[in-house]
């Protein structure tokens, strides 16, 4: 009977059977390599998928025989290290997965290859480093030491040391670790009334990822802020650990195992308990609905937690079927080049973030539907760098060709290769939960904690003015009043003020103002000068005011500061113009210069002041790029001075993100 060409049936993958022993006898892999490697020789439908084929096809073609028998078993290893398990092969092109008779499965099989080769060789120190995401978040992101490893992953003589030594490529764009990771920081609202749909339960649970706990926090904000705006009661998972795919990609499958055992207790209480639980990375969320149910198939847990598992905008589009979605959508986005990942299109779920984004009145959705390229840790190696960006060209072109307003990807390190492939462009990159976020018009804005002034309501006497409200003539205190608590106003505002200094090098100071400093600078400049009289307290109000940030700028006092007279007088005229060099920049962003002395001028032909007031103006791509975690550095570049720091501590960013109220 002859074998028929291809199959009408759907795709099914049967499970790994990789606790049998014969899985990693070497003799019956090969065995394997070679039959299916036969039938891809004479197919040649994936050629233009990945490197992997082609270098299959090369080998044949250059042996001897120009078949398979006539490549060498160890140049097998080379197809091997170049698959990069995205599933495409089985899921768009091979028409002989099962229930095929055939029954390839390339991906697995490579899996298969790798766990050998990991079993047999382990892995070396950059593999296992790349593979631990949980361990390298959680090392990097220790106040200091995660400014430090953003400032190193960004200095070119650092990056070619990481090429050289780790095999890291230099050119490659690494996502930034966050100051602010996601889980401490998160603030779910699980106020609401649970509405189950006949689709989908009426609460969620959000695991958050390794990536979005450590690099991009802003993206399960913005997934909190959709749930809320939703009425959907949320909550975090109560414990997780990484969910094994990186160290899948590599092989090692008793580590698969080991994370397997940590996550899934704490997510079956909640699939148990009726929550939907989300993940908006699309590689974790595949890694529960697809490859640990095929690695346990008997495991009831896995399978219970696959059932409550969804990736965001799948859960979204189930609630808008259910007519539970809010469409009141306030911003309309323009024009955005929208990337498919390939983990996302194998969880087979059709194209769910699109038919959201499409929901939007006034924005168009090009919608680029092929692998990237970059695939987890794989376009990272230096080894591999030069093949992911031309596997992603094609989708790099595609994307810049409808000139679009924001580029975006539901996987975060696709879509930072992909604004790497293009190169300039006025596209902003944000994922498809921020734009959806920014559609409704929703603030991400966090709960801000309580203002260290708030103690003095203990303080201050019955019906005086309290000290956190907006610096009117109406809110200042009466010199009696603000005798009774400046002691431990003083202290509030000197600790607060720690958080709103920057040096650039050892003789320029930035002090960034808001309301509690302007407040406190008026409050002793009337109490120094005994001013009472009505026309006097306005003009120091008209005089400080303009200091305070307006919700789109940050607004500083800059100090320059040499102790010895004669250096500060020789300085000085050596520094003319330096209020005009100072700057601030967000990653991917030009330096923004500052605005200085628009009261008056400070400095003559002769020398300039030691002290300026600058406005640093920021653009709304700006202030949502802070919002995503994007590295903020400032400096200044003069002659006569020059200065940088490359990554503004955390509880500094903290507070100045504070003043940016602006969308």
């Amino acid at each position: 009977m002859a074998t028929r060409e291809g199959s009408l049936e759907a795709p099914k993958r049967h499970p790994i059977d990789w606790k049998n022993p014969d899985f990693y006898d070497a003799t019956c892999l090969n065995q394997e390599m070679e039959r299916v490697f036969d039938i891809c020789h004479g197919c040649r439908r994936c050629v233009n998928l990945c490197t992997a084929f082609p270098r299959l096809f090369d080998l044949i073609d250059d042996s001897a025989s120009g078949e398979l028998d006539g490549v060498n078993k160890q140049q097998f290893w080379e197809v091997v290290d170049r698959c990069y398990l995205c599933d495409m092969c089985f899921m768009t092109k091979c028409p002989y997965v099962p229930p095929h008779e055939w029954n390839i499965d390339f991906p697995h099989l490579m899996l298969r290859a790798k766990a050998v080769k990991y079993r047999n060789q382990g892995a070396g120190f950059r593999d296992k480093l790349l593979s631990s995401t949980d361990l390298m978040g959680k090392l990097a992101t220790i106040p200091v030491v995660v400014q430090t490893v953003n400032a190193m992953n960004n200095t070119p003589a650092v990056r070619k040391i990481m090429d050289s030594a780790l095999g890291i490529h230099a050119e490659r764009k690494l996502p930034e670790y966050a100051a602010d990771k996601f889980r401490p920081n998160a603030k779910p609202n699980d106020s609401f009334p649970v509405k189950n749909g006949a689709r989908t339960p009426g609460k969620a649970a959000i695991y958050a990822t390794c990536y979005i706990n450590y690099n991009e926090p802003g993206i399960g904000h913005d997934l909190l802020k959709i749930l809320e705006h939703n009425e959907i009661p949320a909550r975090l998972v109560e414990k997780e650990a990484c969910c094994g795919m990186p160290k899948l990609e590599l092989g090692d499958l008793q580590a698969v195992e080991k994370l397997k055992n940590e996550n899934i207790p704490h997510l079956l209480k909640l699939a148990q308990e009726g929550y939907a639980i989300l993940s908006a990375i699309p590689s974790c969320t595949l890694m529960y609905k697809q490859e640990l149910p095929l690695m346990f198939p008997d495991d009831d847990a896995v399978q219970a937690v696959a059932a409550a598992m969804f990736d965001p905008f799948e859960y979204l589009v189930l609630r808008n079927q259910d007519n539970l979605l809010k469409t009141d959508f306030k911003q309309p986005l323009g024009n955005v080049a929208y990337h498919i990942p390939c983990h996302q299109r194998v969880q087979n779920v059709g194209k769910k973030t699109r038919d959201i984004l499409q929901l939007i009145p006034d924005t168009t959705i090009n919608t680029v539907e092929r692998c990237s390229g970059h695939d987890g840790t794989w376009g990272v190696k230096s080894e591999h760098f030069a093949d992911s960006m031309k596997i992603g060209r094609p989708v790099f072109k595609q994307m810049a060709a409808s000139d679009p307003d924001y580029i975006s990807s539901d996987c975060a390190i696709a879509a930072r290769h992909i604004e790497q492939g293009i190169g300039t462009s006025k596209a902003q990159k944000l994922h498809p939960l921020t734009l959806l976020r920014m559609a409704y018009g929703t603030d991400l804005k966090q709960e801000s904690k309580p203002d260290s002034s708030e103690s003095i309501d203990q303080t201050t006497p019955a019906g005086e003015k309290q000290m956190t409200t907006a610096v009117t003539r109406e809110s200042l205190l009466t010199l009696e009043a603000y005798a009774k608590v400046r002691d431990d106003f003083r202290t509030q505002v000197m600790a607060h003020k720690k958080t709103r200094k920057v040096s650039l090098g050892e003789n320029i100071t930035l002090i960034f103002e808001d309301a509690l400093t302007v407040r406190y600078q008026i409050q002793e400049m009337l109490r120094v000068e005994r001013i009472f009289q009505e026309e006097e307290i306005v003009h120091e109000l008209e005089t400080y005011t303009p200091l305070i940030p307006d919700g789109h700028n940050w607004k500083a006092t800059m100090m320059i500061e040499y102790s010895d007279p004669a250096v500060r007088a020789e300085k000085l005229a050596a520094l003319i113009g330096i209020e005009d060099k100072v700057w601030v920049r967000i990653a991917g962003h030009s330096p923004v210069f500052a605005i200085a002395d628009e009261d008056l001028e400070r400095e003559n032909s002769e020398k300039t002041s030691s002290v300026h007031f600058l406005r640093f103006e920021l653009t709304a791509e700006m202030i949502q790029a802070l919002r995503q975690g994007d590295m903020l550095s400032m400096g200044v570049d003069h002659p006569a001075y020059h200065a940088v720091v490359d990554a503004i501590a955390g509880d500094v960013r903290a507070s100045l993100m504070s003043d940016l109220t602006s969308a």
